[in-house]
């Protein structure tokens, strides 16, 4: 971006938007084909022109707010919206009308229901957003999934709870009828109906806002320069601290100013970052990202005897055939530390944790720091790291005051006969302090724990780190660390986040975690939880809204805890549901691995996760993983060694549009295994269907390829083919590939919803400049501007299908040039720009490395509302 330049508001002649009619999304039940494709289309003679694809399978919902405005409404409450299966479907639902301001208005639409064809191992999600406009109604509706012999699953939707529903498991494919019904008080909300297989169930709708310290950054270095030392080439550096690995934490000049407010403050920070990423010898420039514990909603209560979830996971038995559970296993537990009953000592730690006696002492400080928390959530009396990993409470008895206290009791509690017991009370718990007041804490202290923990000597280092944290933010210096963890024979779990949606957190969703979501009593995916492709397997978190195993109590899970009421810390236990209390459950398990195979790794760990070796299926990958862990499945898994197995990349063949060939590398862990297992591989013939043919390579190296190709596009539908193998012992072995077909959706069909065209001011303001109006034609919208001025602009389109003024909000369809999520300036000089390129969707591109935050994003405003007509406000079915 050019933040220099400064272009006045013109006024811009707008050619005629190009339009066709709308319809209302179209589209079939049945399978479609991609013959007949539309031409390229005819774009106008203008200053500035071009056009807007459409995602595949997009569709837009027939009477949102939008529709209404410009009485192209189309109502699909009596006659259901046909949709193609998968899809991916914007919409508006409110139970009244009225206005937001004099300008915009919106318009009552209690209902809308859509039909579609489903098979099972596809998952319907319904995900819901309030308007950018502040309003006193609550979002809320009811959604149902039913067929022909009735509902098959029902959910409550608002802007918090998101509903996810699958057909029965083995049903053959049939049509379904897709209700959503907004409650009577319901104010205006928008929302995605977004139906896919399991494995590619990982959609964010929402572009990432995550918050992160003003005038802070975390750099990676090309060289192990002293940063201080570098200064002259670092821009508006003031201080710096090294974190370990040539990474550092740079802090901005202070000087600089911000005038004042936190979202300038975080635009200049950003602003900064920028600039950092193009100083000489820096490879990466993050935002200092903060980091939160994921627990929700505490139940402080003690009782023992409400610990469900260690049958649930078959641990009792786990116990007994281990004997001493997880002895000799190092694990860290990187959180808000651990309860001590005087805090300014590193000492007096929570009884259940360490009880002094010959029942056991499993708390190890062996590090020359234990507390990383640096800022403002470092309330602990200290400045800045240190060696007491104490936590220092916050004085409220809220989810993150002694956090990673029940984190640790899940994991290692002592068998001492009172309180609670932990997976693997036997093992030694390393607590390193990450997270301070209010469960906060940063990129840096996250990063520089590891790293210090990667540093220790083999005897000292974990064997297991716990991480019970999250952001929507994919640092890549965070991933780099726990690369560096794994290279060291840590094996890293994640929890997943207690979004209740598919939108990726991290350090769960790095491919070089274990990502752990959670479950209820009754073994069903807690409301809360989220999940996506990039979960590996679930454990027990709990719901205190359930009551999934009917013993008369909110499903959640009991562990330590303690008390600061008065500033006296008094030990206490307390029932905690979240992916917090899930992660543990995995880690501890680990542990029980770790003690019976020392040389278990975590691509070998991984591995056996993906062959269902340690859990037990729960249905939709998407939804619970590879299922939820067994205990005794894992041990024996690893008393037998991991012996040897295979594994694929990608784990499943993928067929979708046009597409009808597809190729898996398939290789054997451990590799040392390869030459002896690698040959035995062979197809077997009665799983293949016949509308796919497949065939194996011969060996390349430490690889050979399976390549599929459909030779029968019209049968061919979700299922999954099976590998059969010999390991080294010569004992016969299967792998299961899922074969994901999403043929169809012609071009033509694709129809995101009304667009709003905008140029935009190239400066920090953002302005609208211009705005013109498009909808679908033949698959795709074609716009144009005349008459601009030279001059740099953002281009931008999307919906407004609430009617609240801006378009591109979560929820709505959106396009930036050139790349949705990473919007640059285009220059517009004495040549017409014409064949300009973009694509719109209902989904936003991930936070990764090479993107930032958006510091409070509402969207693009409209420059009015169009047609200015004075249009009835009750328009509804």
């Amino acid at each position: 971006m050019s933040g220099s330049y400064s272009v006045s508001v013109p006024t811009l002649v707008l050619l005629a938007a190009v339009t066709a009619g709308c319809g209302g999304g179209g589209g079939s039940s049945g399978e479609e084909n991609d013959s007949g494709v539309a031409p390229p289309p005819v774009l106008p003679d203008a200053d500035l022109s071009g056009v807007i694809q459409i995602e595949a399978r997009t569709r837009s919902d027939s009477d949102t707010a939008t529709d209404f405005l410009f009485r192209e409404a189309t109502d699909n409450t009596s006659d259901p919206q046909d949709l193609p299966s998968p899809t991916l479907l914007g919409g508006y639902l409110s139970s009244q009308s009225g206005g937001y301001d004099s300008t915009y208005a919106f318009y009552a639409d209690r209902e809308d229901r859509f039909r579609l064809a489903l098979e099972s191992g596809q998952t319907v999600y319904v995900q819901a957003f309030e308007p950018g406009r502040g309003l006193l109604a609550a979002p809320e509706a009811d959604v149902t999934l039913s067929n022909v012999d009735g509902e098959v699953g029902t959910g409550v939707l608002t802007p918090t709870t998101a509903v996810s529903i699958e057909p029965p498991s083995g049903a053959a494919k049939q049509v379904y009828t897709l209700d959503i019904e907004s409650r009577a008080g319901s104010g205006p909300f928008r929302y995605v109906v977004s139906v896919n297989t399991a494995s590619a169930t990982s959609l964010s709708f929402s572009y990432p806002d995550v918050a992160f310290e003003s005038d802070q950054a975390v750099i990676t270095m090309a060289s192990p320069t002293v940063v201080n030392a570098a200064s002259a080439v670092l821009p508006a550096v003031a201080s710096s601290r090294e974190l370990g690995a040539g990474v550092w934490l740079v802090n901005r000049h202070s000087s600089l100013g911000t005038l004042g407010s936190t979202q300038t403050a975080k635009e200049a920070t950003l602003d900064w970052i920028r600039q950092l990423r193009e100083a000489p010898g820096v490879l990466a420039a993050e935002p200092n990202y903060q980091f939160r514990a994921l627990a929700v909603s505490p139940e402080t209560n003690p009782l023992y005897g409400r610990q469900w979830n260690y049958p649930l996971i078959n641990l009792p038995a786990a116990w007994q055939a281990v004997g001493t559970p997880g002895q000799g296993v190092r694990v860290a537990v990187l959180d808000t530390g651990i309860f001590s009953s005087s805090p300014n000592t590193a000492s007096d730690w929570h009884p259940d944790l360490d009880d002094g006696n010959s029942n056991g002492n499993n708390v190890a400080l062996v590090t020359s720091y234990s507390d990383f928390v640096t800022g403002e959530a470092d309330v602990d009396g200290e400045q800045g790291p240190d060696y007491n990993p104490a936590n220092p409470g916050n004085r409220r008895a809220d989810a993150t005051s002694f956090h990673g206290t029940h984190v640790a009791g899940t994991i290692a509690a002592l068998d001492n006969n009172h309180g609670g017991i932990g997976v693997a009370p036997e093992a030694t718990l390393l607590p390193i302090r990450v997270l301070g007041l209010d469960g906060m804490g940063s990129l840096s202290d996250i990063i520089a724990a590891i790293d210090a923990l990667v540093a220790l000597d083999e005897a000292s280092r974990p064997d297991i780190m716990n991480l019970s944290l999250g952001t929507e933010a994919a640092s890549v210096q965070l991933e780099s660390a726990i690369q560096r963890a794994v290279d060291a024979g840590i094996l890293v779990v994640a929890a997943a986040g207690n979004q209740g949606t598919s939108e990726r957190v991290y350090p769960a969703a790095f491919a070089n975690t274990i990502a752990v979501g959670a479950v209820d009593a009754g073994r069903r995916r807690a409301s809360y939880s989220s999940f996506g492709d990039w979960l590996d397997l679930v454990a027990p978190g709990g719901d205190a809204s359930r009551d999934g195993n009917n013993d008369g109590q909110g499903d959640v899970i009991i562990s330590t805890w303690g008390s600061d009421s008065g500033n006296v810390f008094t030990p206490a236990y307390a029932g905690l549901q979240g992916t917090s209390m899930a992660a543990p459950h995995v880690s501890g398990v680990l542990a029980l691995m770790r003690q019976q195979d020392e040389t278990l790794t975590q691509p070998a760990i991984l591995g056996l996760i993906r062959q269902g070796a340690l859990t037990d299926g729960l249905g939709s990958q998407a939804e619970y993983g590879a299922g939820l862990i067994n205990a005794l499945k894992a041990v024996n898994a690893a008393n037998d060694g991991i012996g040897a197995f295979l594994t694929t990349s990608p784990s499943s063949l993928q067929f979708g549009g046009s597409v009808t060939t597809d190729q898996l590398a398939i290789e054997v862990v451990p590799s040392n295994d390869t030459d002896a297992v690698l040959p035995s591989v062979t197809v077997k013939e009665d799983s293949v269907p016949a509308w796919l043919d497949v065939n194996l390579s011969q060996s390349q190296g430490n690889t050979r390829f399976l390549n599929a190709t459909i030779n029968d596009a019209s049968a061919a539908r979700q299922t999954e083919m099976t590998l059969e193998y010999k390991n080294a012992a010569g004992d016969l072995r299967t792998l299961a590939i899922p074969i994901n077909v999403q043929l169809g959706d012609q071009p033509a069909t694709r129809n995101a919803g009304r667009h709003f065209v905008l140029l935009v001011s190239a400066d920090e303001e953002r302005e609208p400049l211009a705005q013109t109006t498009v909808v679908a034609q033949n698959g795709r919208y074609v716009f144009a501007f005349d008459e601009v001025p030279d001059g740099e602009y953002f281009l931008v389109a999307g919906t407004d299908m609430d009617n609240d003024g801006f378009i591109c909000q979560s929820g709505e369809a959106c396009a930036e040039y050139p790349t949705n999520g990473l919007p640059q300036p285009l220059v517009k000089g004495d040549a017409p720009l014409s064949g300009i390129t973009l694509t719109t969707s209902f989904t936003r591109p991930s936070l990764e490395s090479a993107s930032l935050p958006r510091a409070g994003f509402r969207g693009y405003r409209l420059l009015s509302a169009e047609p200015e007509t004075d249009l009835p406000r009750e328009v509804s079915p």
